[in-house]
């Protein structure tokens, strides 16, 4: 006869092995998960693709669309590699195409600014430097979106290498303020982080009136470092501000001589520093803001 005892024994047995089950189950599971998530890390800073999974479950199948999506994600990057590689050839040949004639015209106007100096030769003249000069900066941009330039990754205290780029203003602009606030150190490429920095600020200076003021913020954090630059020069229209970094753009009262290549230029070496760079009307003026992610030497992105 099967007494109570015996029947709570036996529940009590099911559910230990219940349990356990659920237990060892809940186990493999996390360390499936604790896989996959090292997997994707893996992908994301040393390029590493996802294994396949030849198993029949629910987790197999999530393994498995990850590693679609890193293979998408891959050939995406490759392709737009490709495309980026095949505009700054395009680029590259019509500059070569077009520096022959200019140098040509440029030596007849020369020589007849030299005959006869007048205003109009000295135009010509301003003219063709100033195609000169956009055609190289075009072709600096592309070079750069398309990795023909290496970058050298060393870590700088950023106040050091904006008070260096700043010592130029001084001199350019000798009725305008500038001031450095907060410091951090980023592992950066100093000569590409000033001329990115630099054409921020040049244009902040441009765009106040006299006695302007420009002031580059430094912040540190744990995983970041945060440029911004602000200006008192009563900021942009709202609708012209996403297109503030996009080539050949210029707003309605551009700089002389502007040819709208300098803040494409900044967003591309930018985002070589794998950062973000945004801008915004604020208080008075126009606020750029850079934020570089803090990443150790040996992580490619």
């Amino acid at each position: 006869m099967i007494t109570l005892e015996i029947v709570l024994l036996a529940v009590a047995a099911v559910s230990v092995i219940i349990c356990t089950g659920l237990i060892i189950s809940h186990i493999r599971q996390k360390k499936k998960i604790s896989a996959l998530t090292s997997s994707i890390n893996d992908f994301i800073e040393k390029g590493i693709l996802t294994q396949f999974s030849v198993s029949d479950n629910h987790f197999a199948n999530l393994q498995n669309s990850v590693a679609d999506l890193e293979n998408i994600i891959r050939l995406e990057k490759s392709n737009t590699l490709i495309e980026t590689k095949k505009n700054t050839e395009f680029i590259s040949d019509i500059s070569h195409q077009l520096k022959t004639p200019l140098a040509g015209l440029r030596l007849y106007c020369e020589m007849d600014y030299s005959d006869n100096p007048t205003e109009y030769t000295k135009k010509e003249l301003q003219l063709i430097e100033r195609m000169e000069n956009l055609i190289q900066r075009l072709l600096r941009l592309e070079k750069i979106k398309s990795d023909s330039y290496v970058m050298d990754f060393k870590v700088w205290e950023v106040r050091d290498i904006v008070r260096e780029m700043m010592s130029e203003f001084y001199h350019l602009f000798p009725d305008k303020k500038y001031s450095i606030v907060g410091s951090s150190e980023l592992r950066c490429d100093k000569s590409w982080l000033s001329e990115a920095i630099g054409n921020v600020v040049k244009n902040a200076s441009e765009h106040t009136p006299a006695e302007g003021i420009v002031t580059v913020k430094i912040e540190n954090s744990h995983h970041s470092t945060i440029i911004e630059i602000n200006d008192n020069g009563g900021g942009m229209d709202e609708k012209d501000i996403p297109n503030l970094f996009t080539r050949f753009f210029s707003t309605g009262n551009p700089a002389p001589g502007s040819a709208g290549i300098g803040l494409a230029i900044t967003k591309a070496i930018v985002e070589k520093h794998h950062g973000i760079i945004n801008a915004e009307n604020k208080n008075d003026g126009l606020s750029v803001i850079m934020c570089f992610p803090h990443i150790d030497g040996y992580i490619t992105i």
